[in-house]
């Protein structure tokens, strides 16, 4: 039998590469592109409904939506701020990893305002994901009303249903679904871009609208009231941001790719249609999306596709705000949640039952509190607006603190960027009372609960730092048999490692002795998505070993199985581990104050136990509780 030459060989290799990359690419046009993708169901009706429908709003309008996809998704995005990877991984969150100790660990009025800064980005993505599923549905269902008026009515309860529907099948993991993601998701741009082109050819003169001149003169033209516009212009670029925080899943190139080839100019044809429309029949100005469809077959196609396609839309968004609240619990910004894997193959599908709930009732409730997408687009410009402007901030900090680029390159990014991210931001601060007030809201309980958390923990820390008892006191006694010697292995969680750990002191105290060899154990948050970095071992005498295990901030730390692989060995399946639960006074004479302490007990008593959370085997688990005032 002949051996293949080297050419086949190579062929074979190219043709697989080949294979994979379209795959990356497909997965990223049915994840990523999801929120930006069916934003022409609504963005462009939105600002007409501000600019007005004349020929000269129309012209403006596009050639501003043309160049704000251009500066913020190619330019902004895909050409700079997803160079800031942190192995691979993206999103504001990365962007803090990257960021050195001082600015994550803050002792300076200047560091702490940066990093307060950071966190409330991170809270305005999670008014993001309550948003998202609420307007992407309705819009869709608003498409009824163009088959029958009085199916108009139907909208609310109907998207209700659909999202009632999709937060319950949430535990059952999304693998299953997600394989047909990508192809519903091309069959959606290839119909918008086939639905525009059929309208644009019908008016081609629309065609000037993408030089850069019309938006110019057009911002020119209408001066102050442009900001009133631009917070409509900005929903066109809904879930930008996910293309950072995504990835991971797929990388940077296919996603470029899928933006370059196929997404971006879906995109563009479908408004060239929309205003081509509306060029021609200013009537259709009211719902200019599915007007688009040339009859009532059509009609009915283009508004289950949209059905379809804004479910998978909230989908990822609903899958992202599981993937930053586990990295927001790794980074020691969230008390511990339940989070569950949903897929063996895949370590990042998982599923946040308390997330979960709490999303799918907020988004919910603001479906049937705003009743309408036009009322929704109030709430969720402001969102946007906000994790754009301090996305571009906290890039620039990246690029200056730890890729050192020079002032003279980098400022004149940041200056461009931040121009167009504080004029939308300024145009939809005028949608505070509209609905604003929102995401502001959401955003404040999610950053509240970051800081309380920050808060509590260094003031516990403190306090365990101010312990009585000294490791030395521990080695001392040990020497001199004051703490007596018993069969067993123990294993005790501490944190952070140079502290001895409550319920290590307690079992001294009441016991009076300690296991023949005793683990005591600290996970710490590492800076990188999934930590290479091997457990420390300290060997501090015969009986008492330090271990020091590494958790990335996208990782779930299963206990056990890194102890028995890389610790004990066979011994872990007859240790005993020893946790401390804490119970704080919360009176007047610790250094939080008892409203703050009291709020941190709240969120200490309901987050997930360590025996839970670390996957810790329940019949072999000792709890000692203590009593701390902070």
């Amino acid at each position: 039998m002949s051996k293949p030459n080297g050419n086949t060989a190579q062929n074979g290799r190219d043709k697989k590469q080949f294979a994979g990359s379209l795959s990356l690419i497909m997965g990223a046009t049915g994840v990523v592109f999801g929120d930006i993708g069916t934003s022409p169901i609504y963005a462009l009706k939105e600002t007409l409904h501000t600019s007005g429908g004349r020929v000269d709003d129309i012209y403006g309008v596009v050639s501003l939506f043309f160049w704000t996809l251009t500066l913020v998704v190619s330019v902004k995005y895909l050409g700079f701020v997803m160079r800031a990877d942190n192995k691979g991984e993206g999103g504001i969150l990365a962007l803090l990893s990257l960021m050195p100790r001082k600015i994550r660990g803050p002792k300076t009025a200047k560091h702490q305002a940066i990093l307060i800064l950071i966190l409330v980005g991170t809270a305005l993505l999670f008014g993001d994901g309550v948003l998202t599923p609420a307007i992407s549905v309705l819009s869709a269902t608003e498409g009824l009303a163009l088959l029958n008026k009085d199916l108009a009515q139907v909208a609310v309860p109907l998207t209700v249903v659909i999202l009632a529907a999709l937060f319950l099948v949430q535990s059952r993991g999304t693998h299953a679904i997600g394989n047909i993601f990508g192809p519903v998701m091309l069959w959606w741009f290839g119909l918008i871009a086939g639905l525009g082109i059929y309208r644009f050819l019908a008016e081609p003169s629309v065609i000037k609208a993408l030089s850069p001149i019309y938006a110019i003169e057009y911002i020119g033209h209408n001066g102050l009231k442009t900001f009133a516009i631009l917070a409509s212009v900005i929903l066109c670029v809904t879930g930008a941001e996910a293309l950072y925080a995504d990835m991971g899943h797929f990388g940077v190139n296919p996603i470029r790719w899928a933006w370059m080839f196929l997404v971006g100019p879906a995109l563009i044809m479908c408004y060239l249609g929309q205003a081509a429309l509306v060029a021609s029949d200013p009537d259709s100005a009211k719902n200019p999306f599915f007007g688009l469809a040339p009859n009532q077959p059509m009609l009915i196609v283009l508004i289950v596709s949209a059905m379809l396609a804004t479910v998978i839309a909230s989908q990822a968004l609903i899958t992202g705000v599981f993937s930053l609240s586990r990295q927001a619990v790794q980074l020691g910004l969230f008390p511990r949640l339940t989070i569950r894997h949903t897929s063996a193959e895949h370590e990042g599908q998982i599923y946040v039952p308390i997330v979960n709930w709490l999303v799918g009732i907020s988004s919910i409730a603001l479906v049937i509190g705003f009743k309408s997408s036009s009322a929704l687009a109030s709430a969720y410009v402001l969102a946007i607006a906000g994790t754009m402007a301090i996305t571009t901030f906290a890039f620039h900090i990246v690029a200056r603190e730890v890729w050192e680029w020079p002032l003279r390159k980098i400022l004149p990014l940041t200056v461009t960027f931040l121009i167009v991210d504080i004029s939308f931001l300024i145009g939809t601060s005028s949608h505070i009372l509209d609905g604003g007030w929102v995401p502001i809201v959401l955003g404040a309980l999610v950053f509240a609960v970051m800081k309380i958390w920050r808060a509590g923990n260094r003031a516990l820390n403190r306090r365990m730092r101010d312990s009585t008892r000294t490791w030395q006191d521990i080695y001392q006694g040990i020497e001199t048999g004051e703490i007596a010697t018993v069969p067993g292995i123990a294993i005790f969680m501490a944190s952070p490692a140079e502290m001895v750990p409550a319920a290590l002191i307690s079992h001294v105290t009441v016991m009076h002795s300690l296991p023949e060899e005793v683990i005591v154990v600290t996970v710490k948050s590492d800076t990188q998505p999934i930590s290479s970095t091997p457990a420390l071992c300290d060997h501090i005498s015969d009986r008492l070993c330090r271990v020091t295990i590494y958790a990335g901030y996208m990782e779930s730390v299963n206990l056990p199985s890194v102890l028995e692989r890389e610790v004990l060995g066979e011994k872990e399946k007859i240790a005993t581990y020893y946790l401390s639960e804490r119970h704080f006074l919360a009176s007047d004479t610790g250094s939080l104050g008892h409203r703050t302490e009291a709020l941190f007990e709240i969120l200490h008593r309901n987050s997930v136990a360590p025996t839970e959370f670390y996957g810790l085997p329940y019949d072999r688990v000792i709890t000692i509780g203590t009593r701390i005032d902070l």
